[in-house]
């Protein structure tokens, strides 16, 4: 049996420790024996930690922790004032560096890649966080590699994750290499996520991204029309009529905002909603490729490989065993 610390504080990030914890647990469930056993320590050496949202998590003041080495550390994170202030903290950061330098495999989640940052455990590593504390991990820590916009990096004994669900891909991610990833399907199943996300995905969705970066209301109502239009024909014609504009001044504000065209926006919104829907079992690539207002199965396969750089079907089979 693997030993597995999570490093507990006041105001941890509740959804950071239960995701990855989850994971584990229902891996010990599913198997003949329990693969892994979960201990919760204090680093303010308390019986109970109070996390994000309130409620009260019992463990183990971390002096009382006797074990010389562990098999997996998992540092969570916090909001972002709870991290900065937590960083001010040398005795914190001695535990931190104390549980992790005994640990084979380091690993954070969100924002707690500051704390593996702090005693230098990213320096030379490509490594992830939350996207909005991306450039200051950068800027505190210049040796490391911080990768953007990605969803989890795995780099020797070292894992981070951009946050929150993304610790439940990361952890599963780390099942199926340390188990196998039969093992790991399973799990996936039983929480109804899916299997795999690659760590390489981008950590906000295409609506999302775009929306985001509109610079008025009826280009992210656009947005929000597309969605829900997706799966039949439409035109540029459609689109300025939805957003009570005309064709040239669409095509000026999506130049100008998203650096593309009304119709290359529309594609790319297709294929981010195809590739959501490979990564549900039974939904054959004929039935996506009419569901995301392509005519043909051919011309959708085309376009999908030119967007991401594998077929629809490899796509499926290389990240989540379907």
């Amino acid at each position: 049996m693997k030993h597995v610390v999570f490093l507990l504080y006041d105001g941890v990030q509740l959804l950071d420790i239960a995701g990855p914890a989850e994971v584990l647990s229902v891996a010990n469930a599913l198997s003949e024996t329990d693969q892994y056993q979960l201990h919760y320590l204090s680093t303010d050496e308390q019986t109970a930690v109070r996390t994000s949202i309130g409620t009260r998590l019992e463990c183990q003041p971390f002096s009382q922790w006797t074990a010389q080495a562990v098999d997996m550390v998992i540092v969570p994170g916090g909001h972002h004032s709870v991290v900065m202030q937590r960083l001010g903290d040398p005795a914190f950061i001695s535990r931190i560096r104390h549980a992790c330098d005994r640990a084979t495999i380091k690993a954070s989640v969100c924002m707690g890649s500051f704390f593996l940052g702090e005693i230098g455990y990213l320096n030379h590593r490509k490594v992830t966080t939350h996207w909005d504390g991306l450039q200051q991990l950068q800027q505190r820590y210049p040796e490391a590699c911080v990768q953007e916009n990605i969803l989890y990096v795995n780099e020797g004994d070292i894992w981070t994750s951009a946050g929150i669900m993304s610790g439940v891909d990361m952890m599963l991610a780390f099942l199926a290499q340390d188990c196998n990833k039969t093992l790991a399907l399973a799990v996936a199943r039983v929480l109804v996520v899916y299997l795999f996300r690659d760590g390489g995905q981008a950590q906000f969705s295409a609506p999302i991204n775009y929306q985001s970066r509109a610079t008025d209301s009826s280009l992210m109502a656009l947005i929000s029309w597309l969605e829900q239009h997706l799966h039949q024909p439409v035109s540029v014609d459609d689109m300025a009529a939805a957003t009570l504009t005309s064709v040239r001044n669409l095509h000026r504000k999506c130049q100008q905002t998203f650096d593309m065209s009304p119709a290359q926006l529309l594609q790319e919104l297709r294929l981010e909603r195809a590739r959501r829907m490979l990564e549900e079992a039974g939904t054959s690539i004929k039935s996506i490729a009419s569901a995301c207002g392509f005519q043909q199965a051919n011309s959708f396969s085309r376009a999908f490989s030119k967007r991401y750089g594998v077929s629809p079907s490899d796509f499926r089979q290389r990240f989540f065993g379907e």
